[in-house]
């Protein structure tokens, strides 16, 4: 059943079958249909969960304008209920929110920075949501800006700020912990000036 990209008035899903689609993307997703609007070609299909737990279903929201293939794999097994119609609204507002989400996460990664900076970055964001990046530097609230190697002594800000101070509590728990891990000996020293740094400064 191809219905992607001339996809006639006749043709639609019956909720409970099974169907398998392409994306233009060349993803492949397969589940039971769950919902089916036409008018706006907007298919839900279900499928085990990701998570291994057999009491939920992942739902995959799929815009039949960026399907270039589908196919049904078998008919459902009893007549599907009364659907209620979609709310389009709330769906618009669940993708919004998750495009955000992984936008954020995209710009939560630091570029050319050092695996401790940024692992020092998710620390403090954990807490602290605003916090970015600012080149290889981490600014907290615009307030407080943390240079590398990202120990407390790197971090400048107002003396007696309650966001510096808050900052460097963070910081010196994070270290703490990180000093009992195994590996700690060379985080130490990742983020410790190096030699010829040091000797620069002394010159």
């Amino acid at each position: 059943m191809k219905l992607y990209p001339n996809m006639a008035e006749s043709d639609y899903f019956i909720v409970g079958s099974r169907i398998s689609c392409t994306t233009l993307y060349n993803e492949k997703m397969e589940g039971e249909v769950a919902a089916f609007d036409i008018g706006t070609k907007l298919l839900i299909i279900k499928s085990t969960s990701s998570s291994g737990n057999h009491n939920l279903n992942d739902m995959k929201f799929i815009n039949l304008d960026y399907v270039k293939d589908v196919n049904m794999l078998s008919d459902a097994k009893e007549s599907p209920p009364h659907l209620l119609p979609l709310n389009l609204a709330k769906l618009s507002n669940r993708v919004r929110q998750n495009v955000e989400e992984k936008r954020q996460k995209v710009n939560n990664v630091g570029v050319g920075v050092s695996p401790e900076g940024q692992a020092v970055f998710n620390a403090i964001i954990k807490t602290i949501s605003e916090t970015r990046w600012s080149g290889k530097n981490i600014i907290v609230m615009e307030k407080v800006e943390i240079d590398p190697p990202y120990g407390v002594e790197n971090c400048r800000g107002q003396e007696g700020n309650p966001v510096l101070i808050h900052v460097k509590k963070i910081l010196t728990k994070y270290l703490s912990k990180m000093s009992d891990s195994p590996g700690a000996n060379n985080l130490r020293k990742s983020m410790s000036p190096s030699p010829s740094s040091s000797s620069a400064a002394s010159s």
